[in-house]
């Protein structure tokens, strides 16, 4: 196979992939709404470990196991911050100076 066609194959895998993280990603948003619905934690330890081993166990190759639990953990963290909406807080009045120490 040449280049030009190794990078085809390239791009329709990231297409592919794509697709998958932005259905991974709904399915997270579900699972956040059920989860505020329930009163339970949006963040689950536990369950991160659960997926970070589900992971390593499935890989065949080539990529070795601190490879895929730094992606995953990426993965994990952009859909943590879809589960629940983002809180801004700041110190003090606004435009107060007030995390400046005298």
């Amino acid at each position: 196979m040449n280049l030009k066609a190794l990078r085809k194959k390239i791009d329709n895998l990231d297409k592919k992939i794509i697709q998958l993280l932005n259905l991974r990603a709904q399915v997270t948003q579900d699972v956040g709404k059920v989860k505020q619905k329930s009163g339970k934690s949006i963040y689950a330890p536990e369950r991160e470990n659960e997926v970070l081993r589900k992971v390593s166990l499935l890989s065949r190759g080539p990529l070795n196991a601190k490879a895929l639990e730094a992606i995953y953990r990426e993965i994990m963290s952009s859909s943590l911050a879809l589960e629940k909406p983002l809180k801004i807080a700041y110190m003090g009045p606004e435009a107060s100076f007030s995390n400046l120490q005298p």
